[in-house]
């Protein structure tokens, strides 16, 4: 009799679980999520894709993953964009969610020289190499994707300057902040591969399709920007990848 009851009750519950669900998923690829509502969390770099990406979707903001997986479950919207550890935060709170294999980003990030300058390219690689190793690109990465962020950097004197063209619309990578100076993941690294080098950037905004530009032509020393390695260009040395961006789709299983 136990049995039965506890039995007929797991039944109720799952009923009411599969009708407190939004239907059935309707997004099982990056093309899918055309026409489709999207969810967010505010502040990320998210919807920052999205808008590059130029894709055709409504964008509802969220303010944790908690609220967003609540979204997905309930079908408030049809799926959800997120950074790697975030979607899997998600799938980990509700058992009726998953992440499709179909991958929004998943790509590796660099530093652009003039390909003539070889010998800055080497010194980049060595920095990011040794950032690496000590896990300060990671501490950087974590803290601004985690809501941290904004460190101070300190002028030095007896710094060499160096140009570096940023673009400074897409946060948390790189923005403009409250004291009108740039602050961002890219930000940041830039300022702590130029401490391994004893360099001092002074940035210089740019538009992104002109940042290989920026670089290739000398106009300045390198150029940051979520970059992608591009074999097909001559013209511009790529540095080691500084970090790997993951940007996962959660639906409804």
């Amino acid at each position: 009799m136990k049995r039965a009851l506890a039995a007929a009750l797991s039944a109720l519950l799952l009923v009411l679980t599969l009708a407190s669900c939004g239907g059935e998923n309707k997004v099982y690829s990056v093309l899918d999520m055309s026409e489709k509502t999207v969810g967010v969390i505010s502040g990320t770099a998210s919807a920052g894709y999205i808008a590059r990406f130029e894709l055709p979707v409504e964008v509802k903001y969220y303010d944790d993953d908690d609220e967003l997986a609540s979204a997905v479950r309930k079908g408030s919207v049809d799926c959800a964009l997120a950074d790697e550890s975030t979607a899997k935060r998600m799938t980990r709170l509700s058992l009726s969610l998953e992440t499709i294999d179909d991958k929004f980003v998943d790509c590796d990030y660099r530093l652009a020289v003039s390909v003539e300058n070889t010998e800055l390219l080497d010194n980049l690689n060595s920095a990011i190499r040794a950032l690496n190793a000590s896990g300060e690109l990671d501490s950087i990465v974590k803290s601004w994707l985690d809501g941290g962020g904004e460190e101070e950097h300190e002028s030095g004197t007896d710094r060499t300057r160096i140009t570096v063209a940023i673009d400074p619309t897409f946060y948390p990578y790189a923005f403009i902040g409250e004291d009108g100076e740039p602050a961002g993941i890219e930000i940041d690294l830039v300022w702590a591969v130029c401490g391994q080098l004893g360099l001092e950037p002074e940035f210089v905004t740019a538009q992104p399709g002109m940042l290989l530009y920026m670089a290739e032509s000398g106009k300045t020393a390198f150029a940051v920007g979520r970059l992608m390695l591009d074999p097909d260009n001559d013209a511009v040395g790529y540095s080691a990848p500084y970090m790997h961006s993951t940007q996962l789709i959660v639906v409804r299983k």
